[in-house]
């Protein structure tokens, strides 16, 4: 299989992007002093409006919370392959706002980048 040129990369890229229908909005927090030895977690805008679409991950995924597995019911945000998100971000999209559990950047192509979630 040959490799990609960069139009050709660029096109797909063009290509995913008209293929995203929703928006998020990606968080960072801040840490506060609380002045008594804590802090004090306030999370605010990154970036608004960041195209994406939402998926459910495959259904019949378990984690193992503790020492007991559970029923986990995981999303996954596909963005730009551009946007920069990391698993020190929270998202917000429809409403409901995701922990961001990892974010996939192994590919051989990067024509998005897809980030996997859970609802808090």
């Amino acid at each position: 299989m040959s490799g990609l040129t960069n139009a050709e990369l660029e096109s797909i890229r063009a290509a995913i992007e008209d293929l995203l229908p929703g928006t998020a909005t990606i968080l960072s927090v801040t840490h506060t002093s609380d002045g008594q030895g804590g802090f004090t977690d306030t999370w605010g805008t990154v970036s608004a409006s960041v195209a994406c679409r939402l998926d459910t991950a495959k259904p019949g995924t378990q984690a193992q919370f503790g020492a007991m597995i559970q029923p986990f019911q995981g999303y996954v945000l596909t963005v730009a392959h551009d946007q920069t998100v990391t698993t020190a971000n929270r998202v917000v999209v429809g409403g409901y706002t995701f922990e961001v559990v990892s974010v996939d950047f192994a590919k051989s192509w990067d024509g998005s980048r897809r980030v996997y979630l859970e609802r808090l």
